[in-house]
């Protein structure tokens, strides 16, 4: 609720604090006093539009300020502060707006600037404004459904239902990404499957082609390399004089002298090591010779094998290694093809299920409103022919939906508050064909029906403020006296801000504020007063008769005194 108001510099109010409590709180005063700058200024804190004029004194900014007093009960609302991160421990939160010399404005919320839009979503939570505005919400059949709910006490299944069927929902969209990707995998995992058995089958290794290379050079000249090797050795070890009999001899002869000079005795060294070497030249030849002589059908293998590889290396446009990369890659994409079509069997289970549910929740769902709406019907009835229209009938009409936008045709006869459609049927007079409320209805009947359905939900909605700007336009006698009890009820459960000129609703006030505009030469002054005993008497006198004279001081005093 609203604890307090501060105004300053807006429209013709240079600086106003009001405090207010739970229950009725009524404004009264003469036409043109200035009770609705009241309302004007909660609703601008609370985010409606900005104009000029609304500066008192155009060189100075305007300050205006709500307190609203937090219910914990309200899980909606501390959700919503939770969001933005706005402390309300102390449960209290200030709403604040600076109107600039320029028009322009800021919005906060205990200190912290926020966008209008955030101030919106806040407004909807804390304020029930009863306006020509909000009456057109009758003609929205969501609206409709909503009140039926509300009234049947059917939210907690409702939203069981809704937050189902979103699972649900999302879970089909899910299936089909998932079936959409499939079928378009299920054209290539052929082909990819073929090119991982024609790889497979070839199986080539990192490096294998470099390391054919090379033995293919070699066995390419093995006669050359074989030619050489036996003359080699021959050279060596062989022929008369042999290169290797040579260095023994010579090894043999500087041996009888090495003692005897260091520089023969180094040359003696070199020497043998030299037909070491010569030894160790010999067994490598041999040991080529061996690999050329033993597979003589080598040479054939890797010509044919270097061209597989060659071929499979133009084919995929890859080296060996790019090729095995390219492998692992579709053999991915083949096992999650595999996975995907055991997702898609396992998700379509579960939406089979989750189906299931939703319908017969929905069906649940849709006996309980039928239920709920032939009560609800007879006590807004009741109700709005206290509010002058004694013909009055109604009929909620329940069918299904026919198809919802947007949803899969697995869910095509739901949305996401059930399978049921609901159109508000009305007339006022006898003998009249009941019509849509939105064709039925005239603007005070909309007016009337409207706070018929608030008093009937007042103990079933989130505590708030529910502001009744003139409500009573254009209602008098007995009336009068059944729309005060009316607003009253509803401030048993709800703080009333109520502007009115009915003395009967001031009547019945929980706290009564004066509101009177002072004249100057120059400028006007608004002043607000809290009326107390007589003074209340006072005013309700001057609201029945425009005096306070004994005979309206004694109607006003049975008028207080009644409630």
């Amino acid at each position: 609720m609203i604890k307090s108001l501060s105004v300053e510099n807006f429209i013709i109010v240079e600086n106003l604090n009001l405090e207010f409590e739970n229950g009725l709180q009524v404004l009264t005063g003469e036409t043109g006093a200035g009770k609705s700058i009241i309302v004007g200024a909660i609703n601008i804190i609370l985010g409606s539009d900005i104009h000029p004029g609304m500066l008192l004194d155009d060189s100075s900014p305007a300050k205006l300020e709500a307190v609203f007093d937090i219910d914990n009960e309200n899980k909606k609302l501390t959700k919503l502060f939770n969001n933005y991160d706005i402390d309300i421990s102390e449960g209290e939160a200030f709403f604040a707006k600076e109107i600039a010399t320029n028009l322009r404005s800021k919005s906060f919320i205990n200190g912290r600037r926020v966008s209008k839009d955030i101030i919106k979503e806040f407004r909807a939570l804390l304020i029930d404004f009863h306006s020509q505005r909000d009456q057109q919400k009758l003609f929205d059949t969501d609206f409709q459904l909503e009140v039926l709910d509300i009234y049947g006490k059917l939210t907690n299944i409702r939203e069981q239902f809704t937050s189902k069927y979103k699972e649900t929902e999302s879970k089909i969209k899910k299936l089909k990404k998932l079936q959409n990707t499939e079928s378009e995998l299920a054209e290539k995992i052929k082909l990819y499957q073929y090119q991982i058995d024609e790889i497979k089958k070839i199986d080539p290794a990192i490096g294998e082609d470099s390391k054919l290379q090379v033995e293919l050079n070699l066995l390419t000249n093995a006669e050359d390399i074989l030619n050489i090797a036996t003359r080699l050795e021959q050279e060596i070890y062989e022929k008369e004089n042999s290169v290797y009999d040579a260095i023994s001899s010579y090894i043999s002869q500087l041996a009888k002298f090495k003692n005897d000079n260091k520089n023969i005795d180094e040359a003696v060294n070199f020497l043998q090591d030299a037909s070491a070497n010569l030894d160790n030249s010999i067994n490598s030849i041999r040991e080529v010779q061996n690999i050329i002589e033993v597979d003589s059908s080598r040479l054939e293998y890797i010509q044919s094998r270097l061209t597989l590889l060659n071929n499979l290396s133009v084919k995929y446009k890859q080296n060996i290694e790019g090729i095995l990369e390219y492998r692992n890659s579709i053999q991915q994409q083949i096992d999650s093809y595999s996975s995907g079509k055991e997702e898609i069997s396992d998700l379509n289970d579960e939406i089979v299920v989750d189906l299931e549910y939703i319908n017969k929740l929905s069906e649940e769902l849709s006996a309980k409103r039928k239920k709920a709406a032939a009560n609800f019907e007879k006590e807004i009835i009741i109700n709005i022919k206290k509010l002058a229209i004694p013909d009055a009938e109604i009929e909620f009409k329940i069918s299904d939906i026919k198809n919802s936008i947007g949803a899969s045709e697995r869910l095509s006869a739901l949305n996401e508050t059930g399978k049921d459609a609901v159109d508000i049927f009305f007339s006022a007079n006898k003998g009249v064909k009941l019509q849509p409320f939105r064709i039925a209805a005239s603007g005070g009947e909309l007016s009337r029906f409207l706070l018929a359905i608030k008093k009937i939900l007042s103990d079933r909605l989130d505590r708030r403020t529910i502001i009744f700007d003139e409500i009573d336009s254009g209602i008098g006698g007995k009336t009068s006296e059944l729309l005060a009890e009316f607003i009253h009820d509803i401030g048993k459960y709800h703080q009333v801000l109520c502007i009115s000129h009915l003395p009967q609703i001031a009547s019945y006030s929980d706290r009564h504020f004066s509101i009177e505009k002072i004249s100057g030469s120059k400028s006007s002054e608004v002043k607000v007063k809290i009326l107390d005993g007589n003074e209340r008497k006072v005013e309700i006198a001057r609201m029945l008769s425009g005096s306070d004279t004994e005979l309206a001081l004694q109607h006003a005093a049975e008028l207080i005194n009644k409630k």
